[in-house]
């Protein structure tokens, strides 16, 4: 439980907008103590092979820099910084970018995949839902994505779709041109917006419609003036009508509309509107929150005992019948292995190893001869709520190099593998290849500077002797590594 004014800070790197949100909790209630944001439209700067345009990052990085100040002020783990749909296209390019931004704000920047981001958003928006729980669905449009969430008290099923009101600005408004010569951009629009929202008729059925973030806002404000709380559907329909016959974006005179929002809002209304007609919504409400009230109430949770990763890892054991007494006997000795060379690890980091161990036979539900390797797969490319794309990288790492040759990563900006965790992972899984409860009484792991030292008691090895072959090989294995490992029998 959090105490009275524990403060937190989540900053939301966005396709179309960057988001700061401060706030701190008095008891169970969020109380918001400080927004900003900068309209910085990051998907305009991305190019045909992902690239971010140097003006736009430094447009971004200003950004940043106005927020910093605010962030400062709170402990490092009471920050969350998530880049959404465009940095996560770039991702693989905008090293640079991610590392100035990273210096910028002394915290690190997780790239998150679009079904986290679904669920984040419906954290938030749940958060200002009162009254007793009933069906929902909430709709996020973004600068690069669409995000869809059906569900109760908990989110039920999660849509990501790729369709946001920078990206369609780009494709179909790039010149402001609304209608000319016979092609009318917008109806282009909706048509492409309705084709992404195929299948998803069930997603609004039966359910109370919430709406949030800018492009949404926007529309319920010219419709309805700065208080809007909803928008109906013979409003949109009216004022889509009315966007669609224009000529020109430069032509629209929409009261209550914000001139930054004016490049975008015809892609936006273009999307809104299809997801109306494609859903079948006749009433939507506006919520004042989004992904940044869920990433506080996500982060806090993680600092008090709700950390969703936790609830994941142990969903996805359930799902594939992973053996949790194995689990737990590798753990409990990788984690003392640990403890052993390095007293003051981190203990992010010896959470991530408590969790990549719990996973670590995860392939064995399907495959027995390339079990690592599916594993791997598996926990890289699923949707695993909590988790950023970068963590699921470095478990599925871990999980890839449990035995074997290590396979030498290919590092980037947020992926840099600690050879300590997976020397411990790797220990673990040989003391206990047979799965049989063993201690570590008369083994000891030290770093010597130049290499790491396993002294093991000659009494211990010869009670053992598979895993004293197993750990030659391992000696092997590590030779070619930055730091080596030297087993020492006495």
């Amino acid at each position: 439980m959090q105490t009275q004014t524990e403060r937190y800070a989540a900053l939301d790197l966005g396709s179309n907008s960057f988001h700061l949100l401060l706030a701190e909790f008095r008891g169970q209630r969020m109380v918001r103590l400080h927004t900003d944001h900068a309209m910085v439209r990051l998907a305009e700067g991305l190019d045909a092979e992902r690239n971010l345009d140097p003006a736009i990052s430094e447009r971004a990085l200003a950004a940043l820099n106005r927020f910093q100040p605010v962030l400062a002020k709170l402990p490092k783990d009471h920050i969350r910084v998530v880049g959404t749909n465009t940095l996560r296209t770039a991702a693989a390019n905008a090293d640079g970018f991610l590392e100035e931004a990273e210096s910028i704000l002394g915290v690190p920047v997780e790239i998150i995949s679009g079904i986290e981001e679904a669920r984040l958003i419906y954290s938030g928006v749940m958060a200002a839902a009162g009254g007793a729980p009933r069906l929902r669905c909430i709709i996020d449009i973004g600068g690069g994505s669409t995000e869809i969430v059906r569900g109760c008290e908990t989110p039920e099923r999660l849509q990501s779709q790729y369709m946001g009101c920078v990206s369609y600005s780009k494709r179909y408004f790039a010149d402001g041109i609304i209608s000319r010569h016979s092609v009318n951009h917008f109806k282009r629009a909706q048509r492409a917006a309705r084709a992404e929202l195929q299948g998803l008729q069930h997603m609004a059925a039966e359910a109370e419609v919430v709406g949030c973030s800018g492009s949404i806002k926007a529309v319920a404000r010219v419709l309805n003036g700065s208080e809007a709380k909803d928008i109906k559907r013979e409003d949109i329909d009216r004022l889509a009508q009315e966007v669609a016959g224009a000529e020109h974006i430069a032509d629209l005179n929409l009261p209550n509309l914000h001139e930054k929002r004016l490049p975008v809002f015809a892609a936006g209304l273009a999307i809104l509107h299809a997801i109306f007609c494609e859903l079948d919504i006749q009433r939507m409400e506006v919520s004042p929150y989004a992904i940044r009230e869920g990433i506080v109430h996500d982060l806090a949770g993680r600092l008090h005992g709700g950390d969703r990763r936790a609830d994941t890892v142990t969903a996805v054991m359930q799902r594939w019948q992973i053996d949790t007494n194995q689990a737990r006997r590798v753990s409990d000795t990788a984690l003392k292995l640990l403890q052993q060379l390095r007293p003051e690890y981190p203990p992010e980091g010896r959470q991530r190893l408590r969790w990549a161990i719990q996973l670590h036979e995860v392939g064995l539900a399907l495959t027995h001869s390339s079990f690592r390797k599916l594993g791997a797969f598996m926990i890289k490319h699923a949707d695993l709520a909590g988790f950023s794309r970068g963590e699921q990288e470095y478990l599925s790492y871990l999980v890839r190099n449990q035995r074997g040759r290590i396979k030498h990563p290919k590092e980037h900006y947020g992926f840099h593998p600690s050879p300590d965790l997976l020397l411990c992972l790797r220990l673990g899984c040989i003391i206990h290849r047979d799965r049989t409860e063993r201690t570590l009484r008369g083994i000891n792991l030290a770093d010597q500077g130049d290499a790491y030292r396993l002294q093991i008691e000659r009494e211990w090895l010869d009670s053992n002797p598979a895993i004293e072959e197993l750990l030659y090989q391992e000696e092997l294995h590590w030779q070619s590594q930055t730091c080596p490992l030297r087993l020492l029998a006495v």
